[in-house]
């Protein structure tokens, strides 16, 4: 049998485990049967409570760096502590009002918005901050608006089902003309509409409206628009605060293990392999350590919430240290998660 089919705790055991957790996030140090005695309100000698930890230890929740010393919690046994021990927490109320009054303006623009819940969110976790903005590729056209800019140049608006508005600037081939305008806008909304913006921009290299089009420099102009924004969107869009944060943490005073880890959340792929399946969750997910799928972070834990408004969503969360405060982590990720989405539903 495994450690992780073996590792059922008394309620004995839990109390020890989560005294041993929450001195270890605090101090770093680790914890000592005498000090677990005194603190955990179990009325047990220090000899008792040292047997308790070996029971622990045996099931693979504690470790030690030297045989006399203290005890500290591995991987497995935050994930013990996390799912059996620990009490889910509500955000305190000054925390609450700091969030709100953070992110009360109105930004903006989402990428604003987005930059102002990071830095919000790793101000007050002390860890790394990460934001994963929604994706719209599966949102489709309602109707396609036209505005000129000057004689070769158009703003394209692009209205969708959800009610979001995508916009980009577009040049055209020669001046742009009334009728071209009138007949183009015609065009695009009679064949874009119920169209995601991808499948907006396939129609131009359709066969047979490539002789429709020679006409209508301003509809081409649209269908360009909508494949630069169409392969924009299907890209993972981040946002990350708090690498001094990082760097506090006595984890990571080895330079080398560090610079691997930035290298690996330089790489967008790496970021959406921890963030992307979050996305369309509705409880807080935790990951602790070796259970990550990026090697770099494997002595990470990554705490993660959803968003969501209307048919769109993304994620919140925070990369620290396997010695993190989960309760307080988790409480502010629910939280903060949950303002995003009631902002970009209001507006």
């Amino acid at each position: 049998m495994t450690r992780e089919e073996t590792s059922e705790i008394t309620s004995r055991e839990a109390i020890v485990l989560g005294t041993i957790v929450r001195e270890y996030v605090a101090s770093a140090r680790a914890v000592g049967s005498r000090w677990v005695a005194r603190q955990s309100g179990l009325d047990l000698s220090p000899a008792s409570i040292r047997n308790c930890m070996m029971d622990l230890e045996d099931k693979g929740l504690l470790t030690h760096r030297h045989t006399s010393g203290g005890r500290f919690p591995t991987h497995l046994g935050y994930r013990r502590y996390v799912d059996a021990v620990m009490k889910r927490a509500q955000l305190g109320r000054r925390q609450q009002r700091s969030v709100d009054e953070a992110l009360a303006p109105r930004f903006s623009s989402l990428e604003r918005l987005f930059e102002a819940v990071c830095v919000t969110l790793g101000q007050h976790s002390d860890q790394l901050s990460v934001v994963l903005s929604p994706r719209y590729d599966s949102s489709v056209v309602d109707r396609v608006e036209l505005n000129q800019v000057d004689e070769r140049r158009v703003l394209v608006v692009f209205r969708m089902t959800s009610g979001i508005e995508r916009t980009i600037v577009r040049a055209v081939e020669g001046t742009v003309g009334s009728d071209d305008l009138r007949e183009s806008l015609l065009f695009v909304n009679s064949n874009g509409r119920g169209r995601t913006l991808a499948a907006l921009a396939g129609l131009l290299e359709q066969e047979e409206m490539k002789p429709r089009l020679r006409g209508l420099a301003l509809a081409r102009a649209v269908f360009g628009a909508a494949r630069e924004l169409a392969e924009s969107e299907t890209a993972e869009h981040f946002h990350l605060w708090g690498t001094s944060n990082i760097l506090a943490q006595p984890e990571f005073e080895d330079r080398d293990r560090l610079r691997e880890m930035f290298r690996a959340l330089e790489e967008r792929k790496v970021l959406a392999e921890l963030f992307e399946p979050t996305r369309h969750r509705r409880n807080v997910c935790i990951t602790i350590g070796e259970e990550n799928p990026v090697e770099a972070l494997r002595d990470c834990s990554v705490v993660a919430g959803s968003y969501r408004f209307g048919e769109f969503g993304g994620s919140v969360g925070v990369i620290g240290p396997t010695r993190m405060p989960y309760e307080q982590v988790v409480a502010l990720v629910d939280y903060v998660a949950a303002a995003v989405g009631t902002i970009l539903q209001r507006n």
